[in-house]
């Protein structure tokens, strides 16, 4: 093979620098923007059943205008609430989302007892599950039909278990929730997601393991941040979120609990806070919890109590 020597100009140098230059920052802001599938969560409450669909749409286009790529529904069931069912308020605003090119994660089933009923024994908890997750499958079939004719714009099925190492301490309790999951896995021909969130009780070697058992499953699992609920030292969050692999969500809390309240209650993080949290990099897929707390002006969405 031939080879052949050219001499370029000073001025043809230079040019060919800063085209290479524009070429990388271009390259990299191309990837910055891929790699950044920002998703939130929309926790449904019958309060916001007034909300017109004109100002959903709105909001839509504003929270798709900040990057929010898809919605994580938590639920479309909870206790005795379906807020329409699959032909109601709640399918008609997701719809929205959905014509805004928004992609779902639909949540099933949630139990208002959930925390009170999985904080028991491994014999306990397995009685519980088998009875939640036949009352997630029925509230499964009410909504099969409208995710079928929806199904270009759902990413996948969210199960609305807050998973925590305080239910879960011993490796017999995750052995036995993993035998659990792996079988709902079969059930479902849609991805489905779980979240996960820390309360310090194993070691951060045992929460890799516990969730890296999740992943194997075929779940796209989430861990939140806690940096709204604050149960943790920053210090040891850190730690935690820094052993995850880049194939764990990230859930970034945008509230900041009152811890004086006696039940939950918490407020929404400043417009600054926000924005430094959309301008991380991160490897990991990066959502936030949640659309009621999103520092808008325009958010129709009120606190629990707000005016």
């Amino acid at each position: 093979m031939a080879t052949y020597t050219t001499k370029f100009t000073d001025k043809q140098v230079r040019r060919c620098c800063l085209t290479a230059f524009f070429l990388i920052l271009l390259t990299s802001c191309k990837q910055k923007v891929d790699n950044h599938d920002l998703g939130i969560f929309y926790q449904p409450l019958n309060q916001d059943r007034d909300i017109s669909l004109k100002q959903w749409k709105d909001f839509g286009s504003e929270i798709k205008g900040i990057g929010v790529k898809n919605v994580v529904i938590q639920w479309t069931k909870c206790g005795n609430e379906s807020f329409g069912e699959s032909h109601g308020w709640l399918a008609q605003r997701m719809e929205a989302l959905q014509n805004d090119n928004i992609k779902l994660w639909i949540g099933l089933y949630s139990d208002p007892n959930y925390f009170r009923e999985i904080h028991t024994n491994a014999a306990g908890q397995k009685v519980y599950l088998t009875e939640y997750f036949n009352k997630l499958h029925k509230s499964y079939e009410q909504w099969q039909t409208w995710l079928r004719i929806h199904s270009n714009q759902v990413q996948g099925l969210y199960l609305p278990l807050e998973l925590t190492d305080y239910d879960f301490k011993t490796a017999a309790q995750r052995e036995q929730l993993a035998n659990i999951l792996k079988q709902q896995v079969k059930q479902f021909d849609k991805p489905l997601m779980i979240s996960l969130y820390l309360s310090g009780q194993i070691p951060e070697h045992q929460i890799k393991q516990w969730i890296d058992q999740l992943t194997s499953l075929g779940l796209a699992v989430y861990v939140q941040d806690g940096a709204g609920t604050q149960a943790l030292a920053a210090d040891t969050r850190k730690a935690y979120l820094e052993s995850l692999g880049c194939n764990v969500g990230v859930i970034r809390e945008i509230f900041v609990q009152d811890k004086a309240a006696k039940s939950f209650k918490a407020d929404r993080v400043s417009k600054g806070r926000l924005d430094s949290i959309l301008d991380e990099e991160t490897c990991h897929p990066n959502t936030m919890f949640s659309l009621r707390y999103l520092p808008i002006a325009s958010n129709p969405l009120k606190l629990v109590g707000e005016k």
